[in-house]
């Protein structure tokens, strides 16, 4: 295996070992990403290169990932108020609202701790949303390169907000590897607990620990995914999600009094649902950016962008793909070229000439690309999109 291979391999390791920690964390999103890199990596690896010894393994991996990936979907679309009843099981435990003991206090901080990362997603992961982009590097970019330059301060909250696919989690990663920062990811599952008291702790101790980074000089940015599902205003509220989202609320008019210290401590909250967020909420977000589902022009470089390393028939249109794909998300159009590239490549196992190193899939063709348009549905509707557009025009400010 040549070297760039070797290289292509430890990053689908490295992407799918994230994912699975992800995945566990309950941070469904951000593992949802990691999974894709991981297939994307795996599919590049067995499309490109027929000398692996490990090519039927990839299949499988990738075969598994994509089984979760759409598992975890299906949960971020359902019923996420479970969420707030997170309680990790253990020998031991005692019932809600009973003391935890030292022990089971040690090993409960243990399992709700939340770590930071470097994230490994990049602007050109965040394909055609060039204004988006501007508006968040105005807001966290710039202040960090020139914080000289912003006498007045700059914003310190961000939300993001559109339909499901459209990169709002990509968007939060990539601008954290662009100021070279500390990346802390959470929901509703790492920061909720069932002892009394407890959640709102959770949240004062990770600002504290993030304003600490802050005044070392370390960026640090905070995403909140998911953020109807833990500060969302429900018909029947207990009194403990009413404490965290009151919690959250001081610490964030705690970032906004400190503005002349001039932390570079910004907080990002992504959300499908806005609608579900009050307004008390929404207003310390001074920058609210509507993610819009692609127009034409975005969908071509997003088939471009998603088949660059795929070997294709000289009759691939991208005008044509992207007319076919009115209503897809950036997601959906991915997974279209991956089934496409997915497809092709079984065709060569089940025609039993795959164990032939030197033999190499057909190309991928229009007819390959539009049969998986056929079999993957549109995940948005155009009263979805007039839904998140009318939501857009009240309360908008960028």
């Amino acid at each position: 295996m040549s070297l760039e291979a070797t290289r292509l391999e430890e990053r689908a390791l490295e992407y799918a070992r994230e994912a699975v920690e992800l995945d566990k964390r309950g941070l469904r999103a951000l593992a949802i990403a990691k999974y894709q890199k991981a297939v994307d990596a795996m599919v590049g690896l067995v499309n490109r290169y027929t000398d692996s010894p490990v090519r039927r393994t990839y299949l499988r991996k990738v075969r598994e990932y994509r089984e979760r990936i759409n598992f975890l979907k299906g949960v971020r679309v359902g019923d996420v108020t479970s969420a707030l009843t997170y309680a990790p099981t253990r020998p031991g435990a005692k019932e809600p609202g009973q003391a935890p003991t030292v022990g089971q206090r040690e090993a409960q901080e243990e399992e709700t701790s939340i770590r930071s990362y470097r994230s490994g997603v990049t602007w050109d992961d965040a394909v055609g949303m060039e204004q988006v982009k501007r508006i968040i590097q105005q807001a966290i970019v710039y202040p960090n390169m020139r914080p000289d330059l912003f006498p007045l301060g700059w914003p310190r909250g961000l939300l993001l907000y559109g339909p499901p696919g459209c990169g709002k989690t990509t968007l939060a990663a990539a601008v954290s590897t662009e100021i070279e920062g500390k990346f802390y990811a959470i929901d509703a599952a790492s920061i909720m607990s069932k002892w009394l008291g407890e959640a709102e702790k959770n949240v004062a101790s990770l600002f504290h620990q993030m304003r600490a980074l802050a005044l070392r000089g370390t960026p640090t940015i905070l995403f909140i995914d998911e953020v109807d599902s833990l500060l969302g205003i429900r018909q029947q509220e207990t009194g403990g999600e009413v404490r965290v989202r009151n919690q959250f609320l001081k610490e964030m008019d705690g970032l906004a009094d400190k503005a002349q210290v001039k932390l570079h401590l910004h907080v990002i909250a992504a959300t499908n649902k806005p609608w579900a967020l009050d307004w008390g909420f929404i207003r310390r977000f001074q920058k609210r950016i509507h993610i819009p589902m692609p127009d034409h022009e975005m969908r071509v470089d997003l088939f471009k962008h998603f088949l660059r390393n795929v070997k294709l028939e000289q009759d691939t249109d991208y005008q044509i793909l992207s007319k076919a794909t009115e209503n897809y998300t950036p997601s959906d159009v991915r997974d279209i070229c991956q089934t496409a590239v997915i497809e092709v490549v079984t065709e060569l196992f089940e025609s039993g000439t795959a164990s032939d190193r030197s033999t190499q899939p057909r190309l991928v063709g229009m007819r390959d690309l539009r049969d998986a348009i056929r079999r993957i549905r549109p995940s948005v509707s155009e009263e979805m999109r007039r839904v998140y557009d009318s939501w857009a025009e009240r309360f908008k400010a960028v």
